[in-house]
């Protein structure tokens, strides 16, 4: 009987996968930040070399933990179903992928992202780019699970919410990523001085940063869901839907809007208020 209940309270794998990257990454940010305190070693001679896993490890705590609550929300198939296995299959290989070069390279310290340098640079580079497209297009699954799933009970606006920041920031995120990895930078003009940077983001304050786009399409993934939970309690109807589509294309708009601003090589607004405020 024991063993029944304990199958019953036990996640569907891909709702357990989801869970376990995001505890491993949140543990393995506090661990690299413990590591970076005694390791001081820079690169470039300005940024920590534990400054990118700690970014990365905190970022992909966050996305898993988005997948794994909205996960919670479907019904029993589709949370137990091949399809949802198998995403969350590929999504942990290419989390292991992704992390585990990142780390390697921080404790080199040499850089992971933009590195060509070498034949086996290279083909981690583009191995860096399979991994990532499968972590983001894990989010679009999921967001496209919530919106045909008919068994679960979401609020109509909440499940517009789901669908909309998952698929939507999937697409953003995918594109903006592109444009940076095409253009080996995620600068248009000259590359900012260390004090022309914004603290913590390292955006740059002087010219076009297209990370800024790229942030706000990333976090449109928990954005809109989070929006979608204070619709629904609030505009239970129809109301809340529209609500929801507005929202989706006032965001979309604000991240293209930063996109084309950094193409053409101007600071965004966007940096410098965040940067007045810290």
């Amino acid at each position: 009987m024991s063993g029944t209940l304990s199958l019953r309270l036990s996640p569907p794998l891909p709702e357990a996968i989801y869970w376990a990257v995001a505890s491993t990454m949140a543990a393995a940010f506090v661990i690299t930040l413990a590591v970076a305190v005694f390791d001081t070693r820079t690169i470039d001679g300005a940024v920590s070399v534990w400054a990118k896993p700690m970014k990365f490890e905190l970022a992909l705590s966050i996305h898993a933990a988005t997948l794994a609550l909205v996960m919670t929300a479907l019904s029993d198939p589709t949370r137990s179903g091949a399809a949802m296995t198998i995403v969350a299959v590929v999504f942990l290989a290419a989390c292991i992928v992704e992390m585990g070069y990142i780390i390697f390279q921080a404790a080199h310290g040499a850089h992971s992202h933009f590195n060509v340098s070498t034949p086996f640079h290279r083909f981690m580079w583009s191995m860096m780019a399979l991994a990532a497209i499968a972590i983001v297009g894990a989010a679009a699954a999921v967001g496209v699970a919530a919106a045909v799933d008919s068994g679960n009970r979401l609020a109509p606006a909440l499940k517009w919410a789901i669908a909309l920041g998952l698929i939507g920031g999937t697409l953003l995120t995918l594109y903006t990523a592109f444009t940076i990895g095409a253009r080996m930078s995620p600068y248009v003009g000259a590359v900012p001085a260390h004090d022309a940077r914004m603290a913590l983001t390292g955006w740059s304050l002087a010219g076009g940063d297209l990370r800024v786009s790229h942030f706000l399409a990333t976090h449109m993934i928990q954005v809109l869901p989070l929006i979608g939970l204070a619709v629904a309690y609030v505009l239970p109807g129809r109301l809340g839907i529209l609500v929801i589509v507005v929202t989706t294309l006032g965001w979309s708009a604000m991240t293209l809007a930063e996109y084309a601003r950094a193409l053409a090589g101007e600071p965004s607004p966007l940096a410098r208020t965040l940067e007045r405020g810290l």
